[in-house]
């Protein structure tokens, strides 16, 4: 599989733009927020970085911006791949998964985007469920595009291999995060402490470092499943447009 691709067409580009967007707008928000003395370095959960602005601002109109860019990316790879799958006369039950893949992509972009619109210190309950159901769809749609794509005749075996292991990891991610809230001890997050709704429990003012291995899985989680096994697209974009 190619790391990267020179005279990148506008379907990439696209992706490329969608990926920096996001990548950046987690990095710049935690640099400025450390720099100001809103977070201490060692490590704030990703949501945190809404809490003060202006790192709070850029956090979420850059995040809300690449969800949206994200929206005809799935389309495209959705027709793309319903043409491959006809043309390999794959079994007709392909097409209802590949429908589902963008079924499910579009709806885990709604929750992205609602997330991070939604402040955690403000409206925790509605921001955990989002947060959640995007980051549990992203998951399973990683999963049905592996399932999707292996139909396909001559669908190189390296781009699914990359895909499955940073799939994997995501959910692997997922299950030591979950695992790192309940280890969490009652001086730090009070009982029930519950991964989706963690910060309920804790001091506002609380330091990172307490819920350091959990932050740590969210963001291994979000650059492996998500921005990694994105950019992975990239071969099925090649010499394509997002309009024609």
């Amino acid at each position: 599989m190619k790391l990267f691709y020179r005279n990148q067409s506008q379907g990439q580009k696209v992706l490329n733009f969608m990926l920096l967007t996001a990548f950046l707008s987690l990095v710049i928000p935690y640099i400025i927020g450390v720099s100001n003395g809103h977070h201490s370095a060692w490590l704030p959960m990703i949501s945190e970085l809404d809490k003060a602005t202006p790192e709070g601002t850029l956090w979420s109109a850059g995040l809300s911006l690449a969800g949206v860019i994200s929206i005809p990316i799935w389309i495209k790879l959705y027709n793309k791949w319903d043409r491959q799958l006809r043309s390999s006369n794959a079994d007709p039950k392909w097409l209802w998964f590949n429908l589902l893949f963008v079924i499910i992509a579009q709806v885990g972009t709604v929750s992205f985007i609602w997330t991070v619109n939604l402040p955690y210190n403000e409206y925790p309950i509605p921001h955990g469920v989002t947060a959640a159901l995007y980051f549990y769809l992203t998951l399973l749609l990683g999963t049905i595009a592996i399932l999707v794509v292996r139909k396909i005749d001559n669908y190189p075996k390296d781009v699914i291999k990359t895909r499955l292991a940073l799939n994997l990891a995501g959910y692997a991610c997922m299950v030591l995060l979950g695992l790192s809230v309940r280890a969490l001890t009652t001086d730090v997050c009070e009982e029930p402490c519950r991964p989706l709704f963690m910060n309920m429990s804790m001091d506002p003012d609380h330091d990172h470092i307490i819920h350091y291995k959990v932050a740590i899985f969210e963001w291994l989680m979000v650059f492996t499943a998500q921005i990694g096994y994105f950019y992975t697209f990239n071969y099925d974009l090649e010499d394509e447009s997002i309009i024609e």
